[in-house]
């Protein structure tokens, strides 16, 4: 029997949701055997029901921490791990064992205005309420209470170390079902894309970090014999749906085609990946930049800013300067023209982003999943 595993989490977030994702694919390593002499002792979350604000706050602050504490006194686990950031208060006070928390990103725990060719963006929120302030002093406190912070990009961890320098790191990235994603072993059924037009993907909410308007706004600068050849397809939950009008209206306004798909189930967002001309990224900051990954897996290729953490990924031809409309359009065209050139419907799978996304793999971070385990139990000792 190897040592166990506390996985902590808060509520069942879906695998539509970033950490419900990323906390899903920790389990599949652990439970697959990857994580090399580890395995899950128990999980410990709640159901996401409507209670009410008051209800959850009690439970969010009070309840769900108890039940954390009582479980790690109950079962006795070599280690715990908390999964995202947003429940570090869960870090329960005087245990013996270990504590690793994944951290994200630190939007919210460091919001800032980032100033752009494109105009300011918000990172987090500038200006939280009361009760956001006090939850967020107790993350802070939690988090200040970890042995080990696993952090999920190198962006990540340098904005912990100095946000919080004095806890201990180890970078452990997001995982990606590589082989699954493979279009070479296991191609999906091509969708509903017209052979006549060139397809590109945009993956995010319609928060202005994502910048799927600036994707608009880059298109609206082609020649309009370019522009009625593009069709952009757009993925992922709707922020609210004044966002999703707005967004709607613009390109409308603009004369651009977009394709509303919203929230997507995995296999129809990998059939897109795998056969669109391409995914654009133009978010302006990422803990990860998981859809690059997911999109370069699926032999897709990719264009995104020259900022953190997406900027991790991708070759450096897929890299260009951030907000800058003339690089971006001068790459859409060029995606254009060989989509034209090619003669065909079908794109081939491009290799080389198959390759980048490999160090992705289960197995691949599974090697570094177990050293930061293995770190923690060191440090406590």
């Amino acid at each position: 029997m190897g040592n166990r595993v506390l996985l902590v989490r808060g509520g069942e977030l879906p695998i539509t949701s970033g950490f419900g994702r990323a906390h899903n694919a920790t389990v599949q390593r652990l439970e697959s055997g990857l994580v090399s002499g580890w395995e899950i002792l128990q999980e410990v979350n709640h159901t996401m029901d409507d209670v009410g604000a008051l209800k959850r706050l009690r439970r969010r602050w009070f309840t769900h921490p108890r039940n954390v504490k009582n479980t790690t006194l109950n079962t006795n686990p070599d280690l715990i791990h908390i999964t995202d950031q947003e429940q570090a208060h869960l870090v329960p006070k005087n245990i013996s064992c270990p504590v690793v928390i994944t951290v994200h990103d630190l939007f919210l725990l460091d919001p800032k205005v980032m100033q752009t060719g494109w105009g300011p963006i918000e990172i987090g929120n500038k200006n939280p309420g009361i009760v956001r302030l006090m939850d967020i002093s107790r993350l802070k406190r939690g988090l200040s209470r970890a042995d080990l912070a696993i952090c999920i990009s190198k962006e990540t961890a340098k904005h912990l170390a100095q946000l919080m320098p004095k806890i201990p790191i180890q970078i452990v990235p997001n995982s990606v079902d590589v082989e699954a994603r493979d279009p070479r072993h296991n191609l999906r059924e091509r969708p509903d894309l017209d052979s006549d037009s060139t397809h590109l993907l945009v993956v995010g909410s319609e928060d202005r970090r994502k910048a799927i308007a600036f994707v608009l706004d880059v298109i609206s600068e082609l020649d309009p014999e370019v522009r009625q050849n593009i069709v952009v397809h757009k993925v992922g939950a709707e922020s609210n749906p004044q966002a999703e009008s707005r967004l709607k209206e613009k390109a409308e306004k603009l004369r651009i085609r977009l394709k509303w798909h919203g929230k997507v189930d995995e296999e129809k967002l990998i059939a897109l990946e795998q056969h669109v001309d391409a995914l654009l990224f133009p978010s302006a900051a990422e803990g990860f930049g998981l859809p690059v990954v997911e999109a370069m897996a699926s032999g897709c290729p990719v264009l995104v800013n020259d900022l953190g953490a997406q900027n991790e990924h991708p070759p450096d031809s897929c890299i260009l300067p951030p907000f800058d409309i003339s690089s971006w359009k001068n790459a859409i065209m060029k995606i254009n023209t060989e989509r034209i050139s090619q003669g065909s419907n079908y794109r081939s799978p491009r290799e080389d982003m198959i390759v980048a996304a490999s160090i992705y793999s289960a197995k691949q971070v599974s090697n570094l999943h177990s050293q930061a385990y293995s770190k923690a139990l060191e440090l406590k000792k």
